[in-house]
């Protein structure tokens, strides 16, 4: 059986209700362990106002890291903070109480004990408040894992876009875009869609910086002093990525309807955008509720909803879970795919799984 670990994000936003109604619309199959790690008292609070009940999940204290399974397919480790926590109202505990269910999944994985993550969304500044050095889960998880290089895919049916900068000021994105990142970026990618989506020789593109991809240097010169020739020297190296291409018309044009015959045939197999709303503009407005984000280059599968911890709508049981499904069923299918591969050894004694293992 399969084993998934659900980290709640932000006690104080979304990402307890989107947890709950993802589990109640049966998102994951009967083969898969779902370990959700929060606070209880928030997630019974969140049922309350959802008026519906709990699922049948066996409550564990948050400490004992790694509980005994037994037949339960639904296991809660309960941090049980003693700090209420309200709807929409995030604050320093709650950035305090949402790193520590990121802790506790990284206790897991020392452990060998789950064969993925999925991590709700956290309000960024809320742990920042307490961890200035905090600059989003993708980085925090790295980090733990020892993972040098990672890269955000976002994955729907019909697009994938991977960010090569993430949540980066826009006046600071041409001097983030270094040989260094774009040459990982690219292979991370073609590595991922072939070891997690099965596609033997992957097809990219890449966005160009500027408009127009430069306009042949009267829009900026980015594309042909940096990205087309490193681009030249990637597809000498066996890595196919076309462009630059101007962003604008090339995702009116592979997304555009064709005819009769529906949407166009997807050329690529993921598209490289430069910077953050490049990308992801055109994902969720194609994506619909229906996509997720991927982080490669971790040592483990780790899934997480395309949105934030939503504090304006908290509380008020209109949060959308189907990002949330997504996520989940994404995670368990690419970790039955690999064979369970992502699964560390046990770790426990390393520093930081004795660093963590306190709420």
């Amino acid at each position: 059986m399969l084993t998934v670990a659900v980290t709640a994000g932000d006690p104080c936003g979304v990402g307890p209700e989107v947890i709950l109604k993802a589990l109640a619309a049966r998102a994951v199959a009967g083969d898969v362990r779902v370990i959700v790690i929060g606070d209880h008292a928030v997630f019974a609070a969140t049922a309350k106002r959802l008026r519906r009940s709990l699922p049948p999940w066996r409550v564990a204290p948050a400490h004992l890291a790694a509980p005994e399974p037994a037949s339960s397919r639904f296991i809660f480790l309960d941090c049980s903070h003693e700090t209420p926590f309200r709807f929409g109202h995030s604050f320093l505990e709650a950035g305090k109480a949402s790193l520590s269910y990121l802790n506790y999944a990284v206790v897991l994985w020392r452990r060998g004990a789950i064969d993925a993550v999925i991590t709700a969304p956290v309000t960024k500044w809320a742990i920042a408040r307490s961890l200035p050095t905090f600059a989003g889960q993708t980085e925090y998880l790295a980090s733990a894992m020892g993972a040098r290089e990672v890269a955000m895919m976002f994955v729907s049916q019909r697009l994938r876009v991977v960010l090569l900068t993430r949540h980066v000021p826009l006046q600071r994105v041409p001097q983030a875009l270094t040989p260094s990142v774009i040459r990982s970026t690219l292979r991370l990618t073609a590595r991922a869609l072939r070891t997690h989506f099965g596609i033997p020789r992957p097809r990219l593109a890449f966005c160009g910086l500027n408009p127009h991809a430069g306009e042949a240097g009267r829009c900026g010169d980015e594309e042909a002093a940096l990205i087309a020739p490193l681009l030249r020297r990637l597809r000498a190296d066996g890595i196919v990525c076309e462009g630059p291409f101007a962003a604008d018309g090339w995702f009116a044009q592979q997304l555009s309807p064709s005819g009769s015959s529906g949407p166009r045939r997807r050329r690529y197999d993921a598209v490289v955008c430069a910077y953050h709303d490049q990308g992801l503009i055109p994902f969720k407005m194609v994506a619909r509720d229906a996509g997720c984000q991927l982080t490669v280059g971790l040592p483990l599968i780790r899934t997480s909803p395309d949105h934030g911890s939503a504090l304006d709508i908290a509380g008020k049981g209109i949060a959308h879970p189907g990002s949330m499904i997504y996520a989940l069923q994404l995670a368990a299918r690419l970790a039955r795919a690999s064979g369970r591969a992502g699964r560390s050894p046990n770790r426990s004694g390393h520093p930081l799984a004795q660093r963590v293992t306190h709420c």
